[in-house]
């Protein structure tokens, strides 16, 4: 799997997951797709993400969070649309730190078009 814009938080040492989490979401202007959890589904909606995140230049990045526990609290304290992590394959976040769309577990596995939905939404 070769991923260039994509954070993958690590799943044995929580403090540096939410340490990381925290440095994309509050000390990057980035348009983010926060992907949760692991599985065949997952890896590929980190792929399609990464390919649809553009240029390294481009504010779209991905953050796999496959241990959503690291992250749980701090992702409690956003704006917006309301994310239980149980229930998500991933959610967008703006630029100003807002979830603007959340793809659900009971949704059909996201394509392209929903994966590229999801940005947009957070762009906007």
């Amino acid at each position: 799997m070769e991923l260039l814009k994509t954070t993958i938080l690590p799943t044995d040492d929580k403090a540096l997951a939410l340490k990381l989490f925290k440095h994309a979401v509050y000390d990057t202007p980035r348009v983010l797709l926060v992907v949760v959890g692991t599985g065949a589904a997952q890896d590929s909606l980190v792929q399609r993400a990464d390919k649809l995140a553009g240029k390294p230049d481009d504010p779209r990045w991905v953050i796999w969070a496959r241990d959503p526990s690291a992250i749980k609290k701090e992702v409690g304290k956003f704006k917006g649309q309301q994310v239980s992590l149980a229930q998500t394959r991933a959610f967008s976040l703006s630029l100003t730190d807002t979830v603007c769309d959340v793809i659900g577990t009971a949704e059909p596995e996201p394509d392209l078009v929903r994966i590229l939905q999801a940005y947009l939404k957070a762009e906007s």
